[in-house]
């Protein structure tokens, strides 16, 4: 079962490099799996001090607006608003608010419903919650990045008006050296030039970690995928990346240097478990669009600042957004329509449509009997989640020799990401799977 929900600190003395245990923090994120995780750690002294504050430099927004994936994305959104309003707007049950049940919300308070979103925990945001500690620092569930390429989300950001919240960094990949403690490669993708030429520029400048010949191999094998599309990307799902790098002649090298952080990064699944599908699917989007690769990071926490700007829109068309909301089960009609939802307070929730918006592992434990032998639902069988650990650490001095950005580890266990913070301190965030 995940430990998304479930975060953890640990203050690290940078001169002694000993963890120092003292009081336990722990969140109840994880308890809705059965879990709570617990790692004992000391507590900074909130003597004089207030809560820590990101502070970063932001790059310009890159122009987004104009490319075909937003402006399809646009429209189909304003498709939702544009539409008649329905005689009798549907009550639409949705269970779980993270960001595709709040989503889901928004986009039906759109078009005229009325959504009620049913949250089993006590904060918002699913993959992206987040918990406040006693000095006022936020731990959160993870590292969330928000790319070029994602039309969806960015057309999100513009209707709410909050573009303003996107911190965005330089256009640049940056891996460690695993040889090289404190050294890193760069993939840096110039302004100047109109995709793919951006992207590769990048590759074919970066020496340190791809050979010329490995390079040529390379591209050579993502040409199929450039002329052939779709239809080609999703003919790949069959094979793992580890599969297809071979298939295409490509060294495993390759894939040991840059598809390992890559596969993390997207899955938290090694190269030998991964569909290249996946990896096929970033690819294109970074590859066709100039800033498809480009990062933006959150200026704050997500429940605070992307969350409830999406609550407070549904609730002003009508909507509902009830938090502590678990559901117990589903229960169905005589012909296996769902008739309500049975919260665990003893609550029973009826609409006209239901949405589940929750992980697979919780639609599993609450999948009907009667369900189970559906071939549809059959095949949530080979869906596994996959465990995840989210460790900050507090340094007690500002780290040299760094980036404000997105740094890839080209090891099998973390990727990972430096922020610059108030106090001359450094908060570390590590993704481990």
């Amino acid at each position: 079962m995940s430990l998304c929900g479930s975060v953890s600190a640990v203050r690290l003395n940078s001169q002694s490099n000993t963890i120092r245990m003292g009081s336990v923090l722990a969140f109840r994120g994880g308890e809705s799996m059965g879990h709570a995780l617990r790692i004992p750690f000391k507590k900074r002294s909130s003597k004089g001090a207030c809560p820590l504050q990101v502070v970063c430099i932001d790059y310009p927004r890159p122009e987004l607006e104009n490319t075909v994936n937003f402006l399809e994305a646009a429209s189909l959104s304003a498709s939702f608003r544009a539409a008649p309003r329905p005689t009798k707007p549907l009550k639409v049950i949705i269970a779980g608010a993270g960001l595709a049940g709040l989503s889901t919300a928004k986009y039906l308070a759109d078009a005229g419903h009325k959504p009620l979103l049913l949250e089993a925990r006590d904060v918002l945001g699913g993959k992206v919650a987040a918990w406040k500690d006693d000095d006022g620092d936020w731990y959160e569930t993870g590292l969330h990045i928000f790319f070029g390429a994602y039309p969806n989300v960015q057309n999100l950001f513009g209707e709410l008006g909050i573009n303003d919240r996107l911190q965005w960094k330089e256009h640049s990949m940056i891996f460690a050296m695993p040889n090289k403690p404190g050294e890193f490669s760069r993939f840096d993708f110039p302004e100047v030039l109109p995709a793919p030429l951006n992207g590769i520029w990048a590759i074919l400048k970066n020496n340190e970690m791809l050979t010329w010949p490995e390079k040529v191999k390379f591209a050579i094998g993502l040409l199929p995928a450039m002329l052939g599309g779709q239809p080609y990307v999703e003919a790949q799902d069959g094979l793992t990346v580890k599969e297809w790098m071979r298939k295409q002649g490509i060294p495993d090298r390759v894939t040991d240097n840059v598809f390992i952080a890559m596969s993390k990064a997207l899955n938290f699944i090694n190269p030998d478990e991964l569909s290249m599908q996946c990896i096929l699917i970033a690819l294109n989007r970074f590859l066709q669009e100039k800033n498809g690769s480009k990062m933006a990071f959150l200026d704050g926490n997500p429940p605070e600042r992307l969350c409830m700007p999406i609550v407070n829109h549904i609730e002003s068309l009508g909507g509902e957004v009830w938090l502590n909301s678990r559901i117990k089960k589903i229960e169905l009609n005589d012909d296996g329509t769902v008739k309500s939802f049975l919260l665990t307070n003893g609550n029973t929730i009826e609409g006209d449509a239901y949405v589940m918006a929750a992980p697979v592992d919780i639609l599993k434990l609450l999948l009907p009997e009667d369900w189970r032998e559906i071939s549809y639902f059959k095949k949530l069988e080979k869906l596994v989640g996959v465990p995840v650990i989210n460790v900050h650490i507090w340094f007690d001095r500002k780290l040299k020799n760094t980036y404000n950005h997105l740094l890839f580890s080209r090891s099998s266990y973390f990727v990972y990401q430096p922020f610059p913070l108030f106090a001359n301190l450094q908060l570390l965030w590590l993704l481990s799977a």
